[in-house]
This record gives structure tokens, C-alpha cells and sequence, in this order.
């Protein structure tokens, strides 16, 4: 039995969640407009442990969205993440942001591009196929013309909004482009996490550090 803690903070949404051999058990999250994660993570912590009536001790893993997204949400996760593998001596796995959120959008043909917002008009992003193939590397990029000129050639594209408020008054987001709005949360690392688990896809609980490209 593989019970997992997975931690989503790469947004404004604080997200935490339990999951059994790739099953979400239970999972609190809250998208506030502020960042309110330095407060609020260890305590969803304990709730999803209360909840799902296990003990700390039996979690054999705890994985962490690494980014990219914001860059102190990011490191408050990455702490928790790293101080609760080294107090339980468990392995730590992580997993990138914009695999989180192309993960539990299903297509039958086409592809994905989802988006976290990163500063002004730049947004990191990257390509996935309808089988969650990453195609193209996570990149910082500027919504403008030219990037949907860059993409012309994929057709049936669907553009996954990680941060609405940050996206949707971007006039090349509004219009007839296919939007999917899918803020980053744990419950959606839970099959991912799982296999990376499995597979023994474990991160250096003493190097590790988030991707903030």
C-alpha cells in the first residue's frame, strides 16, 4: 500500500492531498487572492491526515509540485515537502506544474498548452499531446502574436488557464481560442505521483530545489 502526501503551491491555490496506491483518499485546497500558503499548508496538512484517518507515520512518500509558478509559494512547498521526508525518512518525488494541470484533461485528439501566468505578458507554458506527452520543453514565453503564429501548425489545440485573474483580460486569451480553466491542484498528482513512486523516480531531499526557469 502506497499512501502519498502531494503538495500543490505553485499558485494562489494551497493545495494539499492523501492518496492510496494512486487514489485521491481526501484533499483540502483554497485559491485565495492572496498568498496565504506560509499560513495555511501545515494546517491542511494535518487536516488531510486527520481526515483520512492515518498517521503521519504511515505515509510512504510525499511528492511537491516544483514549479514553475510563484517563486516564494514555491520554496514554502518545497520546505514542507523536504521537512517531512527528512523527519519521517521517506523519498521525496516531485512534479512540474504544467503536468499537473494537463493531466486530468482529457482529449480524444489534439493537443494541450498550459499556461501559468509569470509576470506582464510572459507566461511559462509547454506542449502536451491528447496521451500527456510533454513535446516541447517548459519555456517562459510572450503572449502575443507571434506565439500563436509559432503554434499555427497544431491543430485542435486547448489552452489550459493554470491563474484566471492573472489571464483573462489578455485580449489574445478572449475570443474563439478553446480555453480550459484548470487551477494546479494536489488532487491531480495523485496518479502521477503514484507512478513516479513506483518506478522509484525518487528527488535529492538535499539538493532539491523548485524550477523557476
Amino acid at each position: 500500500m502506497s499512501l502519498i502526501l502531494n503538495l500543490e503551491t505553485s499558485t494562489k491555490n494551497c493545495s494539499v492531498s492523501i492518496a492510496k496506491n494512486g487514489i485521491c483518499l481526501t484533499s483540502i485546497e483554497e485559491c485565495s487572492k492572496e498568498y496565504f500558503h506560509s499560513e495555511k499548508l501545515h494546517t491542511f496538512i494535518q487536516y488531510a491526515i486527520n481526515i483520512s484517518g492515518i498517521h503521519l507515520k504511515d505515509l510512504k512518500s510525499v511528492c511537491v509540485s516544483k514549479g514553475p509558478g510563484s517563486y516564494t509559494s514555491l520554496r514554502i512547498g518545497a520546505s514542507a515537502a523536504r521537512g517531512l521526508c527528512c523527519a519521517l525518512n521517506i523519498p521525496l518525488l516531485s512534479v512540474d506544474t504544467l503536468t499537473v494541470m494537463s493531466y486530468k484533461i482529457n482529449i480524444k485528439k489534439g493537443f494541450l498548452i498550459p499556461m501559468i501566468h509569470a509576470k506582464s505578458d510572459f507566461f511559462y507554458t509547454s506542449l502536451f499531446n491528447e496521451s500527456k506527452k510533454r513535446l516541447n520543453p517548459i519555456r517562459i514565453k510572450k503572449l502575443d502574436d507571434d506565439f500563436f503564429k509559432s503554434i499555427s501548425e497544431y491543430k485542435k489545440v486547448h489552452f489550459i488557464i493554470g491563474n484566471i485573474s492573472s489571464l483573462k483580460k489578455n485580449k489574445f486569451i478572449t475570443g474563439k481560442r478553446k480555453l480550459l480553466y484548470k487551477t494546479p491542484s494536489a488532487m491531480d498528482m495523485s496518479l502521477i505521483s503514484y507512478k513516479k513512486f513506483c518506478k522509484k523516480k525518487f528527488d535529492n531531499i538535499e539538493k532539491f530545489i523548485p524550477f523557476y526557469l
